[in-house]
């Protein structure tokens, strides 16, 4: 029988620790009594000491990836776990982005501190930080999709889709409300930044290559509120009134897709017209629609409590009437600023981001949240009357031959976003997704 040389090493590695033998260890790398801790204690709900600091340089589209610099404050040599955050809001199951992560190296006062990555918990990364040591340094690559088999596209040259919770590593043991950090960008040269976080000085500028400084925020208000930024950017004002304020924000693959005629950002003003009808007050300070039009990135609708993560064809608005039904996602993430944002249900709150979820009034949080986003449509007219109709026709249809239901029932579906990630499966009927 031969072996490869990779194989040989493994069969003789093995022979040796069957034996009693271990092999050589560097003396200086992380050997943490911590490596198989599975938890790192109860998460608190008291103020993390001292502010994060976040930076995230976000001009190498040639690459695509993300680099991540970090500062977190700590007491000495006291142990520190900082976790990857893996259960992402409106995902309702795991979906963090603990693969793309690279190149990570921490540093305190200039000299490396090793980590070891927890055994189990894999998004978790154990540090001793070295005695006196007041902050603790971290760097890391976060590499993102090439193709979209490989996930969801997030990089081109005329745009960039950034989700915060997806590039910092937090303190462990404590609520996500309760540590502050100060985050900041660079974009690449020319872009314009949209998000709804606070701009430190003028938040009117564009980033054209130089560093954006948003105002410190809770960690859960960051994770929260991701940017866009793009080389083709409009912004339009839906409701520039004195209550809160909402806007939409659109970045294109280019310029003449991110131009809008002024009926058809006339509906869109509809639809925060009847929803303020249909829900009365507005329950954020104010609002933004992140609006992607793009061949390139890939789709996504995602809600938030001051924004949307929301994505169309490159023609949204240049053939409007072959768009029609991307535009009930606007609808649909601006009904969850009430359901699923201002009230959510008691088990899918979490104290932070690596505690896991449960999903069982999803059946509220997203089927409701449908129902009147299918309403909001028709009624703003971002739907024509024709098409909502079809749309309720189909919904029907669809009922009577959803084999699934003669064995699964409609609470069970709730589980569906852990159980499969919402990825693509075979007997779609079948399985009720």
């Amino acid at each position: 029988m031969k072996f490869c040389g990779g194989v040989r090493r493994i069969a003789i590695l093995g022979a040796l620790l069957f034996l009693g033998f271990s092999p050589q260890v560097r003396a200086d790398q992380a050997r943490s009594d911590h490596s198989l801790d599975t938890t790192s204690g109860p998460v608190r709900d008291i103020d993390y000491p001292g502010t994060l600091r976040l930076f995230v340089d976000a001009t190498d589209l040639d690459h695509r990836l993300f680099r991540v610099r970090e500062t977190v404050p700590v007491k000495g040599s006291q142990p520190l776990t900082l976790y990857l955050p893996k259960w992402t809001p409106g995902r309702h199951g795991e979906s963090g982005a603990l693969e793309f992560m690279t190149g990570l190296v921490a540093t305190s006062g200039g000299r490396r501190v090793e980590w070891a990555r927890d055994t189990v918990d894999v998004n978790a990364f154990h540090l001793v930080p070295p005695e006196g040591a007041k902050e603790i340094d971290v760097a890391f690559e976060m590499t993102t999709p090439t193709r979209p088999e490989q996930g969801r596209v997030v990089m081109s040259p005329e745009m960039v889709s950034l989700e915060w919770i997806n590039l910092i590593l937090y303190p462990a043991g404590f609520y996500a409300h309760r540590i502050m950090v100060a985050p900041s960008v660079l974009a690449p040269s020319g872009f314009t930044v949209a998000s709804a976080l606070e701009v430190m000085g003028d938040p009117e500028r564009s980033a054209s290559g130089d560093l954006v400084t948003f105002r410190p925020t809770a960690l859960d208000d960051l994770a929260d509120s991701p940017l866009i930024a793009g080389k083709y950017f409009q912004r339009y004002t839906l409701d520039g009134g004195p209550r809160a304020q909402v806007f939409l924000d659109v970045v294109g693959d280019y310029a003449a897709s991110v131009d809008a005629r002024e009926d058809q950002i006339a509906r869109h003003k509809a639809l925060v017209v009847q929803a303020d009808r249909l829900f009365g007050e507005r329950p954020f300070a104010h609002y933004d629609f992140l609006l992607t039009l793009s061949d390139r990135l890939g789709s996504i609708g995602l809600e938030h409590r001051q924004s949307s993560e929301d994505s169309g064809p490159t023609d949204y608005f240049l053939g409007w009437e072959r768009a029609e039904a991307a535009r009930v996602k606007l609808a649909h993430e601006y009904v969850h600023a009430w359901n699923g944002k201002h009230r959510l249900p008691a088990d899918l709150w979490t104290p932070d981001f690596n505690t896991p979820m449960q999903d069982s009034l999803l059946w509220v949080y997203e089927g409701q949240t449908e129902y009147w986003g299918e309403v909001l449509a028709a009624r703003s007219g971002l739907y024509s009357r024709q098409f909502a109709l079809d749309v309720l026709a189909y919904n029907a249809a669809s009922l009577d031959v959803q084999q699934g239901r003669a064995w699964k029932s409609l609470q069970d579906t709730t589980n569906d976003p852990i159980v499969a990630g919402r990825r693509a499966t075979p007997w779609r009927s079948w399985r009720r997704r």
